[in-house]
């Protein structure tokens, strides 16, 4: 018997810098999207990655973006020439056209919104999926100078100038407050679930899934989270895509010729050949994961929205009240008429 899945055939643009960033070969190659496209395809979504852009109909190679950025025909003379600029904007057109696009035609946002890396083009793509009413999943990870050895160990008077050249600590990774009107707060989650798990292990997929649940499972006290958890668990159990979800990243990810070059090069690069932990090369237990939601609304559980509302008491006070109320925003289209 097949087990119900609402996520199955709806489509996921995953949305993220890609920029300003420590390497883009290996963002591409073992990044965030890499590590999370085989999970959403086992849960029959199709995936829409910037990365990876679709071929468009007429158009060869339209929007395409190489893990080399193309900046440095630019630098000669950006700030003095009129041209040059119009250059600029007009060759990276063809970019954000194809990810605003893929944007539309998403049925849902995963964003990784990180407050240490800047990034326009993220927030674009959430602004333009929650004026269309989709639902956008905004993970944002802790920022902690202690992540960084070379950092941790600088007084604190450097620690202090760092923070108004930009680069801020935000050890609960609390994002901006634009966000909470933008997106949501039910829709904030700290990680993706894989954050405690060796990235380079040969067994990385086998462990994943054991591991979202096992660190997902709530006090038996309670009860009605709990026994939404043994829904999810009984559902990933049962879900025989996920259960033959093995092996490695590596394993996964697909390398054009012309870039075999670059990311074998950059594997050997000794800061990431230390790397084993996705954040930061920190391992830790997100107090969120984006992946049990994921599994969660898979097997039929909508999320709800706590909404708060004003009253105005006998005194003249304004109180808070709160409700839930089942969020709408995932309103997932079926393909099949209905009664089939």
């Amino acid at each position: 018997m097949a087990i119900s899945n609402i996520l199955e055939g709806t489509r996921v643009y995953l949305s993220g810098p890609m920029d300003f960033i420590g390497s883009r070969v290996i963002e591409k190659f073992y990044g965030w999207r890499s590590i999370l496209t085989p999970v959403l395809k086992a849960l029959g979504i199709t995936v829409l990655d910037p990365w990876n852009k679709p071929k468009i109909k007429g158009f060869k190679n339209y929007g395409n973006e190489g893990i080399i950025p193309s900046k440095k025909q630019y630098e000669k003379d950006f700030w003095t020439n009129d041209e040059t600029r119009a250059r600029f904007e007009t060759d990276f057109w063809e970019t954000v056209h194809i990810d605003c696009r893929m944007t539309d035609l998403s049925d849902f946002l995963i964003a990784f919104v990180p407050t240490n890396i800047y990034s326009v083009g993220t927030v674009h793509e959430i602004v333009i999926a929650r004026n269309q009413l989709k639902p956008t999943l905004l993970v944002s990870p802790p920022v902690k100078y202690e992540f960084f050895p070379e950092i941790a160990q600088l007084p604190p008077e450097a620690k202090e100038a760092l923070k108004y050249y930009g680069l801020k600590e935000n050890p609960h990774g609390i994002p901006s407050q634009w966000y909470g009107v933008v997106v949501g707060g039910n829709y904030f989650f700290d990680g993706f679930g894989w954050e405690a798990l060796d990235i380079k292990a040969d067994n990385f997929y086998d462990s994943l899934i054991d591991t979202v649940i096992k660190d997902s499972k709530p006090d038996p006290s309670e009860k009605k989270k709990y026994d939404e958890w043994l829904q999810v668990k009984e559902w990933v159990e049962n879900m025989k895509e996920l259960q033959q979800l093995h092996g490695s990243i590596a394993d996964h990810i697909k390398v054009k010729d012309e870039e075999r070059e670059l990311l074998e090069k950059e594997l050997e690069n000794p800061k990431e050949k230390q790397r084993r932990y996705f954040w930061y090369n920190t391992p830790y237990t997100p107090k969120r994961s984006v992946l049990y939601q994921l599994f969660k609304i898979g097997s039929g559980i909508i999320p709800t929205r706590l909404q708060m509302v004003t009253a105005i008491d006998d005194e003249g006070n304004v109180r808070y009240h709160s409700y839930k109320t089942i969020d709408d925003s995932w309103l997932l289209m079926s393909h099949e008429e209905e009664g089939k």
